[in-house]
């Protein structure tokens, strides 16, 4: 039985004086759960991708990642407006990291064809449409803005994150290298330009599906849970999202 502090302190008070009655009724649960073995298999697959590292090292600064979003639920209960998510959750996050991460046909011709938008991709960035939010300009005056811990926080974090990274993909690729190897493919002269092009392989075709997952997916979540909701809101006319600015043009094109 959960309770407000309020409600609580008040029912401690009565116990204190004389006897006190109640009853309570226990409502149907119809909030998402996530199994056991889910739930390790996502903390497994998040501690090595060094994003809890990153979190880790900026917690240790006492630097509070995401504290934007519970300002806007504050603020927005302050005012009394309703606060949503409109954010993918863990279990669908994970879900289409997987299905783009697995090397099926399709998936090998999305990484070639995100390889060769690169470049528009990159135009756009630096020359942003009247309509796209400059990225670049916000990351760097939100980049300025901060403390000197804090920027020293998130580079050591993003080090530590992006070395532990380097040395599974080291490690995977030296066993793929020493199983090829064993089996007299390769020539022990080779090694280290075996294990080089494995690596290449792997990061060509991991980092866009990991765009694909983590930022356009997101993207096209997110809009179409504010369209919703905006929908389902006849009275609605202006809408507040609290969002990364690297999803905001995400959100915009659609």
């Amino acid at each position: 039985l959960m309770m407000s502090q309020n409600s609580s302190q008040q029912l401690i008070a009565k116990l204190q004086t004389a006897s006190v009655k109640g009853s309570f009724q226990v409502l149907p649960d119809d909030f998402p759960r996530r199994t056991l073995r889910r739930r390790i298999c996502q903390e497994v697959a998040f501690a090595l991708s060094g994003i809890w590292l990153l979190y880790g090292v900026m917690e240790c600064f006492q630097v509070d990642a995401g504290d934007e979003f519970l300002a806007a639920e504050r603020e927005a209960q302050r005012r009394q407006l309703p606060c949503l998510c409109i954010d993918l959750d863990m279990d669908r996050l994970c879900s289409r990291f997987a299905a783009a991460a697995i090397p099926y046909p399709q998936n090998l011709l999305a990484s070639l064809r995100a390889w060769l938008s690169v470049p528009r991709h990159a135009l756009r960035i630096c020359f942003p449409w009247k309509c796209d939010v400059d990225v670049l300009g916000c990351t760097f005056l939100h980049f300025v803005s901060f403390r000197l811990g804090t920027c020293f926080s998130f580079l050591l974090g993003a080090f530590c994150a992006s070395g532990l990274v380097a040395l599974l993909l080291l490690l995977l690729g030296s066993g793929a290298e020493s199983a090829a190897e064993g089996a007299g493919v390769v020539k022990p002269e080779d090694r280290q330009a075996v294990i080089s092009d494995i690596l290449l392989a792997i990061e060509l075709y991991m980092a866009p599906c990991i765009y694909s997952a983590m930022v356009a997916a997101r993207d096209q979540a997110m809009y179409q849970s504010m369209a919703s909701q905006v929908r389902s809101r006849s009275g609605c006319q202006r809408v507040v999202v609290v969002v990364g600015c690297a999803h905001a043009n995400g959100i915009l094109q659609r």
